[in-house]
């Protein structure tokens, strides 16, 4: 059975707040007015595939409805902001490679 298919999993978002040693994590999860520590540790493909992750990085993770306390983190959500705000680039003046001749 494919783990997307499977009622007894959900699937939430949270938000990175400490890391511990051995690829765990504190993750935060906010529904609505109340804030829930959860202990996640990461899935195979982040680990297979050398993800990193940082305090504040927002996480997709899954649950178990049988283990509210513990989740897996499945996904490192894009930072959209980062994309926003960066400046537009601008080339840089006498750059390149190599010298120009000048006539």
């Amino acid at each position: 059975m494919s783990r997307k298919n499977n009622p007894d999993i959900i699937e939430m978002e949270g938000e990175v707040k400490k890391l511990l040693p051995g690829t765990m994590f504190d993750v935060e999860l906010k529904h609505g007015d109340t804030k829930t520590m959860l202990l996640c540790s990461l899935a195979g493909k982040l680990k297979q595939h050398f993800i990193k992750l940082t305090v504040g990085d927002k996480v997709l993770l899954e649950i178990s409805k049988y283990d509210m306390t513990k989740g897996r983190i499945i996904y490192r959500l894009k930072n959209k902001r980062s994309y926003e705000t960066s400046s537009k680039s601008v080339p840089i003046k006498g750059g390149g490679v190599g010298k120009r001749k000048s006539n």
